[in-house]
């Protein structure tokens, strides 16, 4: 059974799980997503046949630099009392 923690998108990137570990084994599932300006200069490349996103403002371009995105480690277990 899948339980969700929460969305982090921000600053701290912290989120408690003390409430869904149980005694013995746990399994922590972590999904991750690009930023959605990754997204949009993806879909900008000229070898791009079917966008995945729509903006009528053309703020990021097929030449615009990627942002830093993804899970950025260390990732960290950490107790507290």
């Amino acid at each position: 059974m899948l339980l969700s923690l929460g969305i982090l998108w921000k600053k701290p990137f912290r989120i408690s799980i003390s409430d869904a570990i149980k005694p013995g084994k746990n399994e922590l599932a972590i999904q991750v997503t690009n930023l959605w300006v990754n997204r949009l200069i993806g879909d900008a490349q000229p070898s791009t046949t079917e966008k995945i996103t729509y903006t009528t403002m053309p703020f990021y371009r097929a030449n615009s630099p990627l942002l830093t995105s993804g899970l950025l480690g260390p990732v960290q277990i950490v107790k507290t009392n």
